[in-house]
Parts: structure tokens; sequence; C-alpha cells
């Protein structure tokens, strides 16, 4: 058996600044909690530590151990980065356990043939949290809880070899093992101060004093504990979370923050070999009614706005879905400064397709929908009958005439050439809207037609066939007898559709045949 930890040290604080400039992680930070009046030092990095910052600290007195990077703490962050580096270890081993909160424990038994010796894993497994922003310790032990106790007691990879779990532990202090309060003052009036020092004492003695906790650190500090996993559910959605400081109100500086954002998610479906096909973006706002002038047309305060993007394939491209949002949120703005930003992207398996020999070249599906991006911009998204205005026309299963509707473009892999048709066919070239016409009658029947400042002579007809519905709606409803006349004038001649409104009792000439 083998099994890798991946531990990362001061994990609320990474985790809080993984998104920000490498200089941010670097620099003396110091994470807040608690109630707005009382705040107080809920984590803090080694850099924060050697200036005096301490835990359960108020945030005057951190703020004077001098110069701090001060950050509230947002638990959905934490989660976030939690699901980062389950990512990363099920990239690994299907085997994976949430240990705990920037602790993940792999079972990496029978990966050497991909990844090679325990330390080449070590080196692959410290290097993939990397590209999420955190700087991790790599435990690889025969058991889990040793593993896990490297991780913990050294920075880099260490690798333990079956067999030496007491003697590479043993200079380890005893904190690491966590126990409580009361066992530690204990440990320190007998002067325990390490593992080696708790590992050789009697066990019976021990357990009679400390009962069947002590006996168990005992077995963890000589890396006798050999224990299941418990496997972890891998996350259904993939979501990264920031919430800011000052609240932004240009576009601009928002689309900076959405990209890191969108890069951490992609890189995180990449480790999965997944892609997407759905994007959801959260926005938590920050809007006052008093400073408003048309206060009654805004929401309340800290609204959320949220938009949808729907994409054609699925894909890993950062950059297109960042061009996406931009131009979604350019034509559909937030109604106010933005405080919280969530964006959200549910997993789809990557499609891969291979064009035909006799199959015509099709633009690429991501500067396709950045194209239909900009024209809903320019002319809207629904015209006045709620059908959409970019997309494929498909014809809806109605008797209704004229009715379709605008259908999003979506790529069939399995598209294939279309067979030519085996005799010609007429095809109806509508006119939008209809022309209005005047026809004289004879015996019923339509003689002439007079449309667009010219009268034809009726050769010949077909008809007439009525036709109606909704009744039950006064501005829906249809009803009309329809007519297919062949009119001549001069030496041309044509076949066209026109039909009397019965409703009205006027006529309109509706298409032409080609």
């Amino acid at each position: 058996m083998l099994f890798a930890c991946i531990y990362v040290p001061d994990f609320s604080v990474q985790a809080a600044t993984r998104m920000d400039e490498p200089s941010i992680g670097e620099s003396p930070v110091a994470i807040l909690d608690g109630p707005e009046s009382l705040l107080r030092v809920f984590a803090c990095n080694e850099a924060a530590r050697a200036r005096g910052v301490e835990i359960r600290m108020t945030r005057l007195q951190a703020e004077a151990c001098g110069e701090l990077v001060l950050r509230k703490r947002v638990p959905a962050q934490e989660e976030s980065g939690q699901a980062a580096l389950l990512d990363c270890a099920y990239s690994f081993s299907p085997r994976v356990e949430s240990t705990s909160a920037g602790i993940v424990t792999v079972d990496v038994t029978g990966t050497e043939s991909l990844f090679g010796t325990p330390q080449e894993i070590g080196r692959e497994l410290l290097h993939r949290p990397k590209c999420h922003g955190f700087d991790v310790h790599i435990g690889i032990a025969a058991n889990a809880d040793t593993a896990l106790h490297a991780a913990r007691g050294w920075p880099g990879i260490s690798v333990i070899a079956p067999g030496e779990e007491a003697q590479h532990l043993a200079p380890l202090p005893v904190e690491i093992l966590q126990p409580s309060d009361e066992m530690l003052e204990v440990f320190d009036s007998w002067g325990i101060r390490t593992f080696e020092s708790l590992a050789v004492l009697p066990p019976i003695p021990l357990t009679e004093r400390l009962g069947q906790k002590g006996f168990h650190l005992q077995r963890l500090a000589q890396g006798e504990v050999q224990r299941e996993l418990v496997p972890a559910d891998p996350p259904l959605c993939f979501g990264e979370s920031t919430e800011l400081e000052e609240p932004l109100e240009l576009l601009e500086p928002l689309a900076f923050i959405l990209n890191r954002l969108l890069e951490q998610i992609t890189a995180r479906l990449e480790s999965r070999s997944l892609a997407t096909d759905y994007l959801r973006t959260e926005l938590g706002l920050e809007i006052y009614k008093d400073r408003q002038i048309k206060a009654d047309s805004y929401p309340a305060p800290h609204a959320t706005y949220l938009r949808t993007l729907k994409l054609p394939v699925p894909t890993q491209d950062s950059k297109l879905l960042l061009k996406l949002l931009q131009l979604d949120l350019a034509a559909h703005p937030p109604n106010g400064a933005v405080r919280k930003i969530t964006v959200a992207a549910e997993p789809a398996r990557i499609r891969v397709t291979q064009a035909g020999l006799f199959q015509p070249l099709a633009p690429e599906p991501g500067r396709l929908e950045i194209a239909l991006a900009r024209l809903r911009a320019l002319v809207g998204e629904q015209d006045e009958r709620g059908r959409g205005r970019v997309g494929s026309p498909s014809v809806v299963d109605s008797h209704q005439p004229d009715n379709f509707q605008v259908r999003p473009f979506r790529s069939d892999a399995s598209s294939q050439v279309r067979e030519c048709l085996p005799s010609p066919r007429l095809a109806l070239r509508l006119f939008r809207p209809p022309l209005s016409a005047r026809v004289e009658l004879n015996r019923e029947r339509p003689r002439t037609v007079a449309f667009g400042g010219i009268k034809l002579q009726v050769v010949n007809s077909a008809g007439p066939w009525r036709g109606s519905g909704q009744w039950w709606s006064r501005e829906g409803r249809w009803k009309r007898d329809e007519w297919e006349l062949v009119l001549h004038s001069g030496s041309s001649s044509g076949l066209y559709r026109v039909f009397c409104d019965l409703v009205s009792g006027q006529w309109f000439v509706e298409g032409m045949y080609d």
C-alpha cells in the first residue's frame, strides 16, 4: 500500500489569497472572522506570526503589529479551495479522501507504472496544486496517518519507506498529533516533547493513565496505525467565489477578476478531463436606495444579479468564456456596484469531432459563439413576439401560418452530407409583413390582384383553403381563406399565395413560389 497526503499550511490564508498576485501571499496576511463589531484573527501565515500576530487577537491588536494584509473570512473560498485540491488528487487516483480543511489523502497504490517512483509521484503532486495557487507539503508513506504527519512536519516532499515510520517520525514535535489541551498538559509535565519520547513509553501504564486515546496517539507516533480511506464524493459543479474589499462599478476591472476565476475553473476542469457548456455568474450588488435618483426602480441593497451562458459545444477555453461574459454583461449590465462574485460551471464531457472528406468546413465553435453574442448585443435577443433574433429558424408543429421560432445554433457531431433530392421542389418565399392587396372577384373567385402599384390577371387558381385558430384570444386569433394563384403581367407570370383575412375582410399577398 502507498498513500500520499497533500497538506496546505495556513489553508485559510492561502484559500483567501490564491487568486491574488504572488506578492500578496508572501506578505503578512491575517484572516478575520466574527461579527463586524468584534472581528478577531482566525488564521495567519508565517510572515504575520513573525510580526507577533496570534490567533484570537482583535483587529486593533493585529493592526498594532505592523503593516498587515487583513482579509475577512469567506467560507465559500475555502470550500472552492478544498474542491480544487480534490480535483488535483482525482487526476492521480479514484480513491481520494477529504481528510480535513486543507488536507487531502490519496491512495496511489499501483500508480508507479504511470508516474514513476514515489519521489516522482511526490514531485507531480507538489506541482499540480501550484496551478491552483496553493503552496503544499507532500507526505508519502505506507499508511495514511504517517503520510499526514510527514506532510505536516516537513516542507516539500517527504517519502518514508515501509518499516522506517518510527525512525523518520521520531524528531517531530508531539503537537503535530493534535492532542487535546488536557492531554498536551500531561505530556508537558512528563517531559514528552517529540514522537520518539512518546513512542518509547510503556503502553500498559500509558493506557492506564490516559486511556485508549493516549494509546492511539502512541501508535500514531510509532507509525503503526492502518486505516481505510473514506472516499470523497467528486464535486458535480465547479465553482469559484471572491468577495471584494471595495465595490466595482466598471466592467473592465470586473473582467480582470472574472478572468482569474475562470482560469481556476478551467484548470480544475482540465485536471478532471472535463469541459463545460453551462456557466452561471452570480454578482452580489451593493445598492443603496437613498443614493439613487429613481430609487423605486432599484432592488433592495445587496441584491443578487444572475446571468447564465449556454454554449453549443463544451469548452475548456477560459478566454472564450471571458469574452462571452464580457459581451453578455455589456448588453445586460448590473444595476449597481459589484461586491461579491460567484462563478459556477457545470461539467460536461469533451466532444471530439472529425470532419468528413466531403463535408463542408464549419466555423470554429468558439468564434461562432462570440460572433453570435455580438449580433445579439446589436439587434437584441428577442423580437416583439418573444422569438429569438439570432440563431437557426425552426418550424413549429402548428397549423398557424408563419409560425416558427429561432433556436440557438448546435453543432451536430453526427451530421452527414445531405443527399441530393431526386426531383426539384417548390419553395415559398414569404413576404414579411404580407403585402396588402386589392382583389376583384368573379363568382366568388379572384379575377385580378393589385399590389405594389401593379395589377395582375389571374390565369389559374386553386382554393380556397380555410384555416382558423386561437379563437379564445382576441389579439392572437386567426381565420382566413388561402388561394394559390397564377398571376400574369405582360410576358411574365408567377405563382403566388394570396389570402383573405376573414376577421378584417382584407386581402394580402403572403408569398411567391420559386
